[in-house]
């Protein structure tokens, strides 16, 4: 199993959505325009091939969790329903071999278009595909 970011993805969205009960915005690629709140599944930092093994990469992947400038503890919540929906289902229904919630970072205030602004913050996942 070699990484594909679109299969990931295509797995991962049902899962979130599921978990947040269809009252956040799961977008499978950054998108142009945000609204909070919101989780963005986004492009890798680093893929390693055949790490785990041959034909197994291994892939860091941040989430970036997005809310109100002043939604901190809204944010947290979400993070930590996303980070539990991604523990108990840790192989996406098969479409990796193991992913987990690795760390968090970039904590930072954004102001986009329109004067919009957000707080957003990334769940860096580590991926085995």
């Amino acid at each position: 199993m070699s990484w594909n970011r679109s299969q990931f993805a295509a797995a991962l969205q049902p899962i979130l959505a599921f978990a947040t009960e269809g009252a956040v915005t799961i977008h499978l690629l950054p998108p142009e325009t945000l609204n909070p709140p919101a989780v963005v599944i986004h492009r890798p930092t680093l893929v390693t091939y055949s790490a785990a093994s041959l034909g197994i990469d291994e892939v860091s992947l941040p989430l970036v969790i997005v809310g109100a400038i002043e939604g901190e503890d809204a944010i947290e919540a979400l993070k930590s329903t996303c980070r539990q929906a991604i523990n108990a289902n840790q192989n996406l229904g098969g479409a990796v071999q193991a992913c987990w919630c690795e760390s968090e970072r970039n904590w930072r205030n954004y102001t986009g278009a329109g004067g919009i602004q957000i707080l957003q913050v990334e769940l860096v996942l580590s991926i085995h595909m």
